[in-house]
């Protein structure tokens, strides 16, 4: 056979070779691939997603938004935390309460948590979410059916000093409106998290859930005053650090993180003691001088700034 025929007959086959793989290839792709929209995104999560056993398989399917507004203290309720044991307080504008304890109260505050409940007001309306190791603050959150995250107007912060001593704390509350929402539709936790990994990018492959996923309210863009509209969101807590939240009925997602939120707190605090500010602040101990109050606001919430040993 001759080198011409030889060529003919090798470029026919891989001629034939490609129709086939061509053929093929479309067959598959026209009758065998046919995308499907949760069922393979949610595998994806469970596939790379550690800590799954901390997402509940089942969850409430409806759920209300929370009305709510600022607590203004009634005169009744103001003279209740002037006689709280052992502590000279500031109400500033009838909502917010500072104080400092006479004598450092030597509680655990994780630990026994309870002891705090006769030196603060309505104390039972908040559950513990975590300490701020930079600021040396506990970080408590206001219930209202369900946990209110980092909301300036529903919190407790409560400031240790170095020895685990408490020594001042930080005090807003929320209460309902009569003006409630009817009960919507929710995402499942399983749900909101795929977001999370596939849509928004804030857990990423081998990432862990590390805390019960919990369902509670926020607001994306809280209100310093005034009425608040809060949403049915689920909490996720990552790697033992990292705090995601998920709106619950529209599913759009932010994080929030403890020092920041403090950070914003202690701003909001020093606003008020401003040469223009028109806030009422009543002071419960008498005998506090200014410069009494100056050294308080110099040491509320303040935040340690990691040097690494550098000055």
């Amino acid at each position: 056979m001759q080198w011409g025929q030889i060529k003919t007959l090798f470029i026919l086959c891989f001629l034939i070779l490609d129709i086939f793989l061509l053929h093929h290839f479309i067959t598959y792709s026209t009758t065998n691939y046919e995308p499907t929209d949760n069922v393979p995104m949610e595998d994806n999560v469970r596939n790379n997603v550690n800590g799954l056993s901390n997402v509940p398989e089942e969850s409430p399917t409806e759920e209300a938004m929370l009305s709510a507004e600022r607590k203004e203290f009634t005169e009744t309720e103001e003279s209740e935390i002037a006689n709280l044991p052992n502590q000279g307080s500031i109400i500033i504008d009838h909502h917010l309460i500072i104080s400092e304890f006479d004598k450092p109260l030597a509680i655990n505050v994780e630990e026994d948590t309870e002891a705090l409940a006769e030196n603060i007001w309505n104390f039972d309306q908040y559950q513990y979410f975590g300490k701020n190791e930079a600021a040396n603050t506990y970080i408590f959150f206001q219930v209202i059916d369900r946990p209110i995250y980092f909301n300036s107007s529903g919190t407790l912060l409560i400031q240790v000093n170095e020895e685990g001593e408490v020594t001042h704390y930080v005090q807003t509350i929320l209460e309902k409106t009569d003006d409630q929402t009817e009960p919507e539709e929710i995402n499942s936790p399983m749900n909101a998290l795929t977001g999370l990994y596939i849509s928004d990018g804030f857990i990423h492959s081998g990432d862990e859930i590390t805390a019960e996923v919990q369902l509670g309210y926020h607001n994306l863009l809280p209100l310093a005053n005034g009425a608040q509209l809060l949403a049915p969101t689920w909490q996720f807590e990552v790697n033992d650090e990292s705090h995601y939240y998920v709106n619950a009925i529209e599913g759009h997602s932010t994080s929030s993180d403890s020092e920041t939120f403090i950070r914003e707190m202690k701003t909001q605090i020093m606003d008020y003691f401003a040469e223009d500010s028109t806030a009422e602040i009543e002071i419960t101990d008498k005998e506090w001088e200014e410069e009494d109050i100056e050294l308080l606001l110099a040491q509320l919430l303040e935040i340690k700034v990691e040097t690494n040993g550098v000055e």
